[in-house]
């Protein structure tokens, strides 16, 4: 666990309210998968929290300051440093820019910033997976088609007779 993270701050899903002086931080890294805002005390508690909570190694993220001093009665997920959500967003100036599927999006101060994409694409993955259950009326185990390539039934297995020469 990084040094200076305390589990059981953030992302508990209360709302807090804070004594601290909390900054708001893009964090990301070079594969751009969990880029997202950070509540948090400095820059090295934001990189922290994001390496840990995403999964990356100590040094894999940064951290660039985006507002100085936030004045909030309460954050989302409990005492930062944690997530940013759209609700503590908006209340600092940020507008919603729109999202390519499930991929948050807003704009502040003339910039865009553009929720990483891993996320997205395992939320995708799951409302594409609802939607086909919907449709297949629901599928149990052994109803998923298999990736095999053997037919089942020898039966299936055609033979054409070819001249080697």
């Amino acid at each position: 666990m990084a040094a200076g993270f305390q589990p059981g701050g953030g992302e508990n899903g209360g709302f807090m309210a804070s004594d601290k002086r909390i900054k708001l931080y893009w964090c990301t890294t070079s594969d751009h998968d969990e880029d997202w805002f950070i509540l948090a005390e400095s820059a090295r508690s934001a990189k922290r929290y994001h390496e840990y909570y995403e999964g990356y190694g100590a040094g894999d993220a940064q951290a660039r300051l985006i507002v100085r001093d936030i004045r909030l009665n309460k954050f989302t997920n409990g005492e930062p440093p944690c997530h940013a959500q759209m609700r503590e967003l908006f209340a600092l100036g940020f507008e919603d820019t729109g999202s390519v599927p499930d991929r948050r999006k807003v704009r502040f101060e003339g910039k865009t910033y553009t929720e990483g994409i891993l996320e997205s694409l395992v939320e995708l993955g799951r409302q594409q997976l609802a939607v086909t259950m919907r449709e297949n009326g629901g599928l149990g185990r052994k109803e998923v088609a298999s990736s095999r390539t053997e037919p089942e039934d020898e039966s299936e297995v055609k033979t054409i007779p070819r001249l080697v020469g």
